[in-house]
C-alpha cells in the first residue's frame, strides 16, 4: 500500500493530502529512515514513526509561520477568523487568544469544525455568507484581531473586509490574505487597505500565489495604539 494511504488507513492523518504534505517535508519515518516519497510501498511489517501534531490543517502551519514573524495575536486577544475552512487558523490562533470567533460559508467543513470548537472551548464558529450576516452576529463585541483568508478575489476579499472591519477595536490589528498572481500588482491593493484607515506594518511573501499583508486600525485620535 502507498505510504499516504497508509498513514490514513491506520489513522495516523484524517486525509491524504495532509499524509502527503507531511512525507515530502520529512517528518515521516519507515524502519527509521525519512522518507519523503507519499508512493512508497509499505506493509503491516514496517515501522512507522509520524512527528507529533502534525495532522492538522495546512492554515494552522501558515498562521504558526505568520505569527512567529510577527506577533499578530497577542495573550488574551479577541479573534474574527472569516474563512475558517477546516479550522487551521482556529486551532493555532485558540492556543495564544482568550476567545477565537470563526465564520465559515461551506458547510463542507462542518465535522472538522465541529471538532475543533469541540476541542477548544474558546473557539466558536459560525456558518453563513460574510456579506450578508448581520455584524453583531459575527461578534458581539469589538475584536483585537482579523484574521481573513477567504477563497475569493483580491477585490471581493477586501470588499468582505470593508464590511467586518467596524468590528475591529481601534489599534486592532489585520492579517488579510491576498490571492495574487502578479505580485507587481500589490500597490492598488494595499492603498485600498490603507484607505480604510488602517496602517501597513508587514507585506509577507509566499510560496504560493498570496501575500500576507499585517495592518493595524487607527485609533480616533489618528495613532495607533501600541499593544507592548
Amino acid at each position: 500500500m502507498r505510504l499516504d494511504a497508509y498513514l490514513v488507513e491506520t489513522s495516523h492523518f484524517k486525509s491524504r493530502g495532509r499524509a502527503k504534505q507531511a512525507i515530502l517535508k520529512g517528518y515521516v519515518k519507515v524502519n527509521g529512515n525519512i522518507v519523503r516519497k507519499p508512493a512508497k510501498d509499505v506493509s503491516t511489517d514496517d515501522e512507522i514513526d509520524v512527528a507529533g501534531g502534525m495532522d492538522r490543517p495546512v492554515g494552522y502551519f501558515k498562521l504558526k509561520g505568520i505569527q512567529e514573524h510577527t506577533g499578530v495575536i497577542k495573550e488574551g486577544d479577541m479573534v474574527l477568523d472569516l474563512g475558517s475552512s477546516a479550522g487551521g487558523f482556529l486551532t493555532f490562533a485558540s492556543g495564544i487568544a482568550k476567545t477565537v470567533r470563526g465564520i465559515e460559508f461551506s458547510k463542507d467543513f462542518r465535522s472538522e469544525l465541529g471538532k475543533v470548537s469541540f476541542e477548544n472551548k474558546n473557539v466558536s464558529v459560525i456558518f453563513g455568507d460574510v456579506f450578508k450576516i448581520p455584524l453583531n452576529e459575527l461578534s458581539p463585541e469589538k475584536v483585537d484581531v482579523i484574521l481573513s483568508d477567504l477563497t475569493l478575489e483580491p477585490s471581493d476579499s477586501l470588499k468582505a473586509l470593508e464590511r467586518v472591519l467596524p468590528l475591529l477595536k481601534d489599534g486592532g490589528r489585520l492579517l488579510q490574505v491576498i490571492k495574487i498572481k502578479d505580485r507587481e500588482n500589490r500597490k492598488p491593493i494595499l492603498g485600498q487597505i490603507e484607505s480604510m484607515g488602517l496602517t501597513i506594518i508587514d507585506v509577507l511573501e509566499s510560496k504560493k500565489e498570496e501575500i500576507y499583508i499585517i495592518a493595524s486600525k487607527v485609533g480616533i485620535d489618528g495613532e495607533q495604539e501600541h499593544n507592548e
